[in-house]
C-alpha cells in the first residue's frame, strides 16, 4: 500500500524526467524530494516514452451559403416562397373543410425544369404536387393547423420551403339537421330543436256552477214614536 502511494506521488516528477532523492532522517522518517541533500540516494524511476504527436485532419470545406428570405432554406434558385392566403391565425369557415391556399414564388416557377409546388398540412404532404399557385386543401378537420409550401424539382429535391402559416378550421357540428331538399338553401343551417317534453294528463272537466247564497232578511224598522199631546 505504501509503495502504491509512493508511486502515485512521484508520478508527476517522473513525467518530467526529474531525479528523485530519498533520505532517512535521524528520527527514522523517510523523505523524498527532487533536490539533493547530504546522504540522500537517487531513487530509480521508470522512463516513460514521449507521447505521440497529435494527428492532423483536414478541415472540412466551408458550408455553401444558402440564401433564404421568407423560406426556411433554399439552394439559390428561388429567393422567396410565401403563403398569402390564408392569413396567419385566420378563422376559415367551410362546412366541407376546404381551404384555398395562395402561394407567392419569386422568381416565377421554372416549369421548363419541371419544378412543382407541394403543400404540407401539419407536416404531412397533401395530394399531388402541382404547378398552380392556388391550391385547395380538402377535408380539413376542425381546430388549429399549420400549412407550408415547398418547391421541388423532378427528382423530389426541395429547392425552397416556406414558413408555416397557422389557421383555425371552423365547421358546423354534425348534429345540425341537414337542409330539406325542397327548402331553398340559405347558406346557414338552423340548429336542431330540442325534443318536447311529454304533456301531463288533463284533469276531468267539471262545469262551473256559481254558488248562490240567500240574501239576508232585512230587519224591520220600528215606527216613529208620536209626540206627546199638548197641555
Amino acid at each position: 500500500m505504501k509503495t502504491a502511494i509512493f508511486l502515485v506521488l512521484l508520478f508527476p516528477l517522473a513525467m518530467v524526467n526529474a531525479e528523485v532523492y530519498r533520505w532517512v532522517a535521524p528520527d527514522g522518517s523517510v523523505t523524498y524530494s527532487d533536490e539533493p541533500v547530504p546522504g540522500a540516494v537517487v531513487v530509480p524511476m521508470p522512463v516513460f516514452p514521449p507521447p505521440p504527436p497529435p494527428r492532423h485532419y483536414p478541415a472540412p470545406p466551408p458550408a455553401r451559403h444558402q440564401p433564404a428570405l421568407n423560406g426556411k432554406y433554399s439552394v439559390g434558385v428561388y429567393k422567396q416562397l410565401s403563403i398569402s392566403a390564408p392569413h396567419n391565425d385566420e378563422n376559415v369557415r367551410d362546412n366541407e373543410g376546404n381551404v384555398t391556399v395562395k402561394i407567392i414564388v419569386k422568381p416565377e416557377l421554372d416549369k421548363t425544369q419541371e419544378h412543382r409546388i407541394q403543400l404540407m398540412l401539419d407536416g404531412a404532404e397533401q395530394g399531388e404536387s402541382s404547378e398552380s399557385l392556388e391550391q385547395v386543401l380538402r377535408g380539413v378537420r376542425r381546430g388549429r393547423h399549420a400549412v407550408t409550401a415547398k418547391v421541388i424539382d423532378k427528382g423530389g429535391r426541395v429547392l425552397i420551403s416556406s414558413r408555416p402559416v397557422y389557421f383555425f378550421m371552423v365547421r358546423q357540428s354534425p348534429l345540425f339537421h341537414p337542409p330539406r331538399p325542397d327548402a331553398p338553401h340559405s347558406g346557414v343551417q338552423q340548429s336542431p330543436r330540442a325534443p318536447m317534453a311529454p304533456r301531463a294528463p288533463r284533469a276531468p272537466h267539471v262545469p262551473f256552477k256559481p254558488s248562490v247564497q240567500p240574501s239576508p232578511t232585512p230587519t224591520p224598522t220600528p215606527p216613529p214614536t208620536p209626540p206627546p199631546p199638548p197641555n
